[in-house]
């Protein structure tokens, strides 16, 4: 039985034992002396505090068992969403950057049949005679 469920019970419980109690004292005193109104209200008040603090706990400890029992958080389909792109970009960057490579090596390629002369120490400028091998589609 879960404890919410248990907790009803024993409130339900209890409000019977206190409605028996009081039936029973104020079947006792009926037959020696009508009580006045004001004690009556002033009794069913307490009982109404009473019963309202007992709610309030019950309350509060279902709160807190809710809160105990929380799983762990799943990563929603907007954070899935975000990974998905995230590998896509980076997928989609080194096939740019080894684009941007070749691109290099033709432009060095041309360069030198006119010149005959290394332009600088970039890796794709530096062996511009290898074929260029780009990576699988994204």
């Amino acid at each position: 039985m879960s404890f919410s469920k248990q907790s009803n019970l024993i409130l339900v419980l209890v409000l019977c034992v206190v409605i028996g109690t009081v039936a029973n004292v104020s079947w006792g005193r009926s037959s020696a002396a009508p009580q006045d109104p004001a004690s009556l209200d002033r009794r069913i008040s307490l009982l109404e505090q009473r019963f309202y603090m007992l709610e309030s706990s019950v309350n509060r400890m279902q709160t807190y068992l809710a809160s105990q029992r929380t799983p762990a958080p799943q990563p929603s389909t907007s954070d899935r969403d975000v990974l998905l792109i995230r590998d896509e970009v980076q997928r989609l960057s080194l096939r740019l950057s080894e684009v941007e490579c070749g691109l290099v090596k033709l432009d060095e390629r041309t360069a030198t049949r006119r010149n005959n002369t290394p332009k600088s120490d970039d890796p794709c400028r530096l062996n511009v005679e290898t074929p260029l091998r780009l990576s699988a589609r994204p």
